[in-house]
């Protein structure tokens, strides 16, 4: 019997040591597994990229120009706007946006990027100027058509002109964006004399770097880039009565696009007069 137990004694010894030899070889390789596994998860886990923008104490101008794919004199104007986008001495000063409007599609060819509401949005323009015709390219400065916009004095006179005005409104932009998506908060305060009633805000999102190979149509042949294509326009959204806001909105950016071609633009208008009283854009937010 002694024999026995100190057998069964030798063999309960050896296989701890055959358990501390397994766990020995077996701890590392788990332990690496582990770390590839946290490591596979830390993207998912890290936290969206946050950005802001706060406007300045002189007015900024709004840019638009109206324009579409269809009509062979806007290209230049397309470019014109591209090199105010590029421009460093106009960052902050000016908020440059190319609305493509839809009542060129029917004439040939469709533009990918029109939209009716940017074409109502003209036309309200237009009329609060006292105008019914409507055209393209056409260029709003703060609200009003500007047209020697492409005469460069009378551009820079301009400029100069409204970024010599203390801004009447002060905005204020958040971004979060998460991949494929951005939350926006814009946030801001108008001056006391300025009329609550009459003020409406607007968050436009865009994007840059865009091009078009043109099969048919007046620009037939041709292959047309464009900056600051507005995708989306949202407003006007509503301004308390004691002239603060605070709007929160979602944008879904387009599949397989790249965040540093977008952009989200914010601004103020008296929805009376058209007149634009503060801008701001916020490019290229992104982790």
């Amino acid at each position: 019997m002694a024999h026995a137990v100190g057998a069964a004694s030798a063999l309960e010894e050896q296989r701890m040591r055959n358990s501390n030899i397994r766990r020995r070889r077996h701890g590392p390789r788990a332990a690496s597994a582990l770390i590839l596994v946290l490591a596979a998860l830390l993207p998912a886990l890290a936290p969206a990229a946050t950005c802001q923008a706060q406007s300045g104490p002189m007015q900024a101008a709004l840019i638009e120009l109206y324009t579409s794919e269809g009509c062979n004199s806007c290209p230049p104007a397309d470019r014109w706007l591209a090199q105010l986008a590029a421009e460093p001495a106009l960052a902050g000063h000016a908020v440059p946006l190319a609305l493509h409007v839809d009542y060129w599609d029917g004439l040939g060819w469709r533009d990918r990027f029109a939209h009716a509401s940017f074409s109502a949005r003209q036309r309200a323009l237009t009329a609060a100027q006292g105008s019914k015709t409507v055209f393209t390219p056409q260029v709003m400065i703060n609200g009003h058509t500007a047209w020697d916009w492409d005469s460069k004095s009378a551009f820079d006179r301009q400029m100069a002109e409204i970024g010599a005005r203390p801004a009447p409104v002060t905005l204020v932009l958040n971004v979060t964006a998460d991949p494929g998506v951005w939350q926006i908060q814009l946030r801001g305060q108008l001056q006391a004399r300025l009329s609550a009633a009459r003020a409406g805000a607007f968050l436009a999102l865009y994007q840059n770097g865009l091009s078009s190979q043109i099969t048919a149509g007046e620009n037939a042949a041709r292959q047309l880039r464009h900056e600051r294509v507005v995708l989306q326009l949202v407003g006007p959204l509503p301004v308390g009565a004691d002239g603060r806001f605070t709007h929160a909105y979602r944008f879904k950016l387009p599949a397989n696009a790249e965040a540093r071609d977008f952009g989200v633009a914010a601004f103020v208008q008296d929805q009376t007069d058209g007149q634009v009283w503060q801008a701001l854009a916020l490019a290229a937010c992104s982790g």
